[in-house]
């Protein structure tokens, strides 16, 4: 059989158990048609030959802003790929249920990547967010008629294909809780899981942290004191670690302001390394501090989350989170979304937003990328 492509000689990462297997692997009509040992003497119409490299699912950046043009702060999905690996891109709460169908119509369907969403809670979403200097910031709940469970849970059910839970954001001098309850609310109707921004207090985590259910996700979980991640003593606050007990993900949201690497350093020191590893990218973070999940990933790295974590952290654990395990799993018959890695070893500091340093020893890069079976150049 003649298949369309071919890629050898690669270390195949399987991200239920995770751990590596060489093995072959052949693409045929955007599908695995087979994976084995060796698949020497197969003809294809391209080859790849990936040895030295790993061999993984499509990555999965669980936490974008993609609402290109309308969310002003928001990027444009192809100007990352194919760098950062990825095809599946999750936006974190742009749009909401006002305005999701001009979301749907002119980027989310208009592309060969695999994008979904969280649906924010306020209808309009976060296109308040202009960044503009000189303009007093404004948010999407100043006005709590804009936060809205019928019409969120309404959309949900329209766009089960593409939404994928409820956004709130729980950020700095929000007033009430009223929009943490009003999302909670609406996941509960529409069995989705509640994606919450966390940021330095008022509110406090104290006060929302035990609303969150199983499934839940809590992100930018490295964000600065006080009231974060890391309490007076040093040590993980309570509330995070009972949230993780009973089945709250944690999730990275690397951003800018939302990361601080003294509390990463910290939190991973403790094993409290992130169950998402994913950017928050915006087109005023891409470059220099976020660049892509892979970057991302190799930061959380040098902090000491291993390797094998680090992978199911952008393959299998985002894809559970959003209960479609099928975007990481490479297996005969299962579609053919696939990331070539290389561990390059090299001398990095990457610096954060507030001017600290984290030294590595590798980084994580992509060499090709297969979307849909087909080499994404």
């Amino acid at each position: 059989m003649l298949y369309d492509l071919l890629i050898t000689g690669g270390q195949v990462f399987d991200p239920l158990n995770k751990s590596f297997k060489k093995a072959d692997m052949a693409v045929a009509g955007g599908r695995v048609a087979r994976i084995a040992p060796s698949l020497e003497g197969e003809k294809a119409s391209e080859v790849i030959d990936a040895s030295g490299l790993m061999v993984t699912p499509g990555l999965i950046d669980f936490h974008v802003h993609i609402f290109w043009l309308v969310h002003r702060i928001s990027i444009h999905p192809h100007n990352l790929v194919p760098r950062a690996g990825t095809t599946t891109m999750v936006d974190g709460g742009s749009a909401g249920a006002a305005n999701f169908d001009a979301f749907k119509e002119f980027i989310l369907t208009k592309s060969e990547l695999n994008l979904l969403a969280f649906l924010n809670i306020s209808i309009l979403g976060q296109i308040f967010e202009t960044q503009i200097p000189g303009m007093p910031s404004m948010n999407e709940y100043e006005d709590l008629r804009l936060v809205n469970v019928s019409e969120t849970v309404k959309c949900i059910e329209a766009n089960r294909d593409l939404i994928v839970g409820v956004k709130v954001r729980a950020f700095h001098g929000l007033t009430n809780l009223t929009p943490v309850h009003a999302a909670l609310d609406a996941a509960e109707e529409a069995d989705v899981p509640v994606m919450i921004h966390t940021s330095p207090p008022p509110p406090s985590v104290s006060q929302y942290m035990p609303l969150l259910r199983p499934g839940d996700i809590v992100t930018h979980l490295y964000h600065p004191q006080p009231g974060g991640l890391i309490d007076r003593q040093g040590k993980i606050r309570q509330e995070y670690r009972d949230a993780r007990e009973r089945g709250v993900l944690m999730e990275t949201g690397l951003d800018r302001w939302h990361t601080d690497f003294e509390v990463m350093k910290r939190g991973v020191g403790e094993g409290f390394w992130p169950d998402i590893i994913s950017t928050d990218v915006t087109r005023f973070n891409v470059e220099p501090f976020v660049r892509d999940v892979l970057f991302t990933a190799s930061k959380l790295m040098a902090a000491g989350m291993p390797l094998e974590e680090s992978l199911a952290a952008i393959t299998i654990n985002p894809a559970r989170a959003m209960t479609r395990p099928q975007l990481a799993e490479l297996k005969e018959g299962g579609p053919a979304n696939i990331t070539v890695l290389e561990l390059l070893k090299e001398d990095i500091t990457f610096v954060d937003f507030f001017g600290q340093s984290l030294k590595g020893k590798e980084r994580l890069c992509c060499h090709w990328l297969i979307n849909k079976g087909k080499v994404v150049k």
